[in-house]
């Protein structure tokens, strides 16, 4: 069923726009949440009034960081997504529900003993990174392989002990997660981030302007 909803996601036309409006937000992250929740066996539920206030908070951030996405606009995608990963996670849009199923009947995966650290921190992760990967391939013809460090429970670890203290640093792990080079200084700033600093401008597409 994980498979089926990014492969849904993956088909959806015009994402990047999709994803700011609140009802697709919505829908979207529940199906995934609740695929990931199925596999897994465990006992979350959506608050929808948490997701809702996930989502006003990141387009807050996103429309403030937004005038300077020019600067590189492939990587604002990814400095979008750690933002909304950051997002979700404040406002903790997943909740204990009834009894889900013990460690033991967890299926063989690679990240359930990530599963078992830390569920939210694993299914909201998962929910931004399908929608990065999917917006990259769609906008820039961009495949991204899954990262190595998202199955060490040693960095997962440190994430979560660092976002306790710092929400910010939501957006530097989902950097890592991600392959790309942290910007563990100044998270919550995309001109702060490694690739803008450089100015690494990318050709807009012609309907592609900042006003878009």
């Amino acid at each position: 069923m994980v498979n089926e909803v990014n492969q849904l996601l993956d088909q959806v036309p015009d994402l990047r726009h999709r994803v700011r409006r609140l009802g697709w937000f919505r829908e979207s992250f529940k199906q995934k949440a609740g695929a990931l929740i199925e596999r897994y066996g465990l006992s979350l539920a959506v608050d929808e009034r948490a997701l809702g206030q996930a989502f006003f908070n990141w387009a807050l951030a996103f429309q403030s960081e937004r005038p300077d996405s020019m600067r590189n606009r492939r990587d604002f995608t990814i400095f979008s997504g750690g933002i909304m990963l950051r997002e979700l996670l404040r406002a903790g849009p997943l909740r204990e529900h009834g009894k889900g199923k013990s460690g033991q009947f967890i299926p063989p995966d690679p990240m359930a003993q990530i599963c078992e650290f830390w569920p939210e921190g694993l299914l909201c992760t998962e929910y931004c990174l399908t929608l990065v990967r999917a917006i990259l391939e769609q906008d820039y013809d961009l495949h991204t392989p899954p990262n190595p460090a998202l199955g060490d429970l040693r960095i997962w670890q440190s994430f979560r002990e660092n976002f306790i203290e710092d929400p910010s640093s939501a957006a530097p792990f989902f950097d890592l997660f991600m392959g790309q080079e942290p910007n563990w200084n100044f998270p919550a700033h995309f001109l702060s981030r490694p690739a803008a600093r450089r100015g690494e401008a990318l050709m807009l597409w012609p309907s592609d302007s900042p006003a878009n």
